[in-house]
């Protein structure tokens, strides 16, 4: 069957594990949950793999106010691009880590001016030095994936990489299921199609053409 639903998702993950009991299936918005997790964050040993950073999850260009030294980030943040202040000509902000940004002469700056360079501090973009007025920034970032639910049934990554999701979960319900000689092999699943789409992303943006040939997907 085609997976590109939250449920047809669902669906998948019984089937494939061969469980339709309850206390398999009240389970299985958590292995998405886990699933999507790992995505955004990546995970450590036993099962390492990286965070998921390709076109597809990129938000561009939104607006930002700027008129206080720290300012939230938008929702779904993971990860900045870029950031510049939409002014003529515009300036574009240097990030620094945050080690770095407060010992930097800028954020020690007694006065405010405009601001020059930026950090992340958890929720939060903290540019320096403090900013003199009210600023426009423009902020391109790396956005999460609309979680699956009941009420949000599909995203950017279901509707092109169903596998990755298949993959993801059934290995997470591997785990829960204590059969880790399945979870190697799903995660191996999971490893592999990330790190297709991962080169995929990486070849469109050297040849300059859009994301067009898709991974193999799962039945």
């Amino acid at each position: 069957m085609a997976i590109s639903s939250y449920s047809e998702l669902k669906t998948a993950i019984s089937n494939w594990a061969a469980r339709n009991d309850t206390a398999f299936t009240d389970r299985v918005d958590e292995f998405i949950d886990l699933c999507e997790s790992r995505i955004h964050y990546g995970a450590e040993d036993p099962y390492k793999s990286e965070p998921l950073r390709v076109m597809g999850m990129e938000q561009a260009n939104e607006t930002i106010t700027i008129s206080s030294q720290t300012t939230t980030l938008p929702t779904g943040f993971l990860e900045a691009r870029s950031l510049y202040l939409d002014t003529s000509p515009k300036v574009d902000l240097d990030y620094m880590p945050p080690d770095r940004f407060w010992q930097s002469l800028a954020a020690k700056a007694g006065s405010a001016e405009q601001p020059s360079i930026y950090t992340i501090q958890g929720t939060n973009l903290v540019v320096a030095p403090s900013p003199d007025a009210s600023y426009t920034g423009k902020i391109s970032y790396y956005k999460k994936l609309d979680p699956l639910s009941a009420s949000a049934t599909t995203n950017w990554l279901i509707t092109n990489y169903p596998n990755i999701y298949l993959y993801g979960c059934l290995m997470e319900a591997q785990i829960f299921l204590k059969d880790f000689e399945e979870a190697d092999r799903m995660f191996a699943n999971f490893r592999s199609s990330m790190g297709g789409v991962v080169k995929q992303d990486d070849q469109a943006k050297h040849s300059g053409s859009g994301l067009s040939v898709k991974v193999d997907q799962a039945p």
